[in-house]
């Protein structure tokens, strides 16, 4: 059979760069966002409209992410992933309009009418960026080596989220400092979308056979003369949700990941307002940071571990998930009581035991499922199991966050931390068949899993 086209480090290290900036793009347009709501109400927008529009991007980006996924693996991604950012920039623009407008004090009706509506269609193009990022990853780290340190790889790529979320607060901070209006805290981001979307449109090679065969094209053109090159891609078919669904663990991850999303909403969204009750605001926002910093290295802890322990993934899960619960139940007990460095470092702690097996699910993870034995034909895959364990993880964390103000209501803050525990055991309940599979070695260990015939030939220098 004939060898595929050639992957190098040079293009894997592109596609890396080129996916973790959009990725990246997405967060700072979020973050931005939300640095601003607070002009936003001063301008006339009532809090309970901008409490709608959280509301409804979520759910919109719940539902959204496994259409995302199947649109990136039925087309061209680097196109949709294009659209999605233009999308996201056409969104944040006609918030600013709308506020130019002063649609924010024209009544209830125009209000949510207006700004309700386009922040519904913008959590679906926010969904976008996930599924079929991890998708274009996907189709070019299939080297062995590329394989074997699958973990680190995606490790360090979900950084992405952190780097856009500390980007967001300094562009808000340099527009404030420099005297410029408002709204330019939420026009960089437009910007920023909207170019990177023609850097994914027009630089991003989908796929190995896609940019050999734009290199052929390319060797033609400045030669003159035809050459061999790559056969075109059959037609894509994708998988539907209900065959993403048949593939082994696919299901439980699906509910798993959405309590574990759930404890890390509750920590972004609320732990603020809980340390407020015993510092000052900026103090409390500063300690709070920490959560987030510990996420930060999570994702990649996690991955090295699982490339160490051949590609098990789901057991060092369970390991980070069962080493989060005693110091869950340390802060339910004692929260109003630790000294502030060991309040610190707890929360820091909890950052990466939460944040790893968070960020390593829906990449290295789904990347794993997208290649078991039953769909090992398909190489449009990733894209619809990323969006479905996103999706569904991302609507079981909606309804939590929904019972959150009740529990806090009720019972009180301590009751919210047994509530992340409740939710941190049935996470490690669900995972239950993926680790006696990995146990008992039932399924093929990604790592080792064989290169497909005919498809690349891997080297690690680039092309002449």
């Amino acid at each position: 059979m004939a060898e595929g086209p050639v992957i190098t480090v040079k293009m894997q290290a592109w596609v890396y760069f080129v996916t973790w900036v959009q990725y990246a793009a997405n967060h700072i347009t979020r973050k931005c966002y939300t640095n601003v709501k607070n002009v936003m109400i001063k301008l006339g927008l009532s809090k309970m409209v901008l409490g709608r529009m959280d509301a409804g991007f979520m759910f919109t980006y719940a539902f959204g992410a496994p259409l995302a996924g199947q649109l990136g693996d039925m087309y061209n991604p680097s196109m949709v992933l294009g659209v999605g950012l233009y999308g996201s920039a056409a969104c944040i623009f006609m918030l600013i309009f709308g506020m130019w407008n002063n649609l924010g004090e024209a009544g209830p009706v125009i209000s949510n009418s207006y700004f309700l509506g386009v922040y519904l269609v913008f959590g679906f193009f926010q969904a976008i960026g996930g599924p079929v990022g991890t998708a274009v990853m996907g189709n070019w780290m299939t080297t062995p080596e590329a394989r074997r340190n699958r973990g680190l790889i995606y490790g360090t790529w979900t950084t992405h989220q952190y780097l856009g979320n500390i980007i967001a607060p300094v562009i808000i901070v340099a527009v404030n400092y420099s005297g410029a209006k408002w709204w330019w805290g939420l026009m960089w981001p437009v910007f920023i979308n909207a170019g990177w979307g023609l850097v994914c449109q027009f630089a991003l090679p989908a796929t190995p056979e896609a940019h050999a065969r734009k290199e052929a094209a390319e060797k033609a053109a400045l030669t003159g003369t035809t050459l061999n090159t790559v056969d075109e891609e059959p037609a894509k078919r994708g998988i539907t949700i209900k065959e993403a669904l048949a593939i082994p663990s696919v299901a439980g991850y699906c509910i798993a990941f959405g309590f574990m999303k759930t404890i890390n909403y509750v920590l972004f969204f609320w732990l603020p307002l809980f340390l407020q009750t015993h510092f000052e605001p900026d103090t409390a926002n500063m300690i709070s940071t920490l959560y987030d910093f510990g996420m930060m290295p999570g994702g990649i802890i996690v991955g090295v571990v699982s490339d160490a322990m051949g590609g098990r993934r789901g057991c060092v899960i369970v390991v980070f998930l069962l080493l989060l619960c005693p110091l869950l139940m340390v802060m339910a007990l004692f929260a109003d009581t630790l000294n502030t460095f060991t309040l610190m470092v707890m929360l820091a702690t909890m950052g990466i035991l939460i944040g790893g097996p968070n960020n390593i699910v829906t990449s290295a993870v789904a990347a794993d499922l997208a290649e078991h034995p039953s769909i090992r034909g398909s190489k449009s895959a990733l894209g619809t199991v990323v969006g479905l364990i996103n999706g569904s993880g991302s609507f079981v964390a909606c309804l939590g966050q929904m019972a959150v103000p009740m529990i806090t209501d009720t019972f009180g803050w301590s009751a919210l931390w047994y509530f992340m525990l409740c939710s941190t055991i049935i996470s490690c309940l669900l995972m239950i068949p993926k680790i006696k599979q990995e146990l008992s070695g039932e399924e093929d260990v990604p790592a080792a899993a064989p290169k497909a015939s005919g498809y690349a030939t891997i080297s690690t220098e680039s092309k002449v």
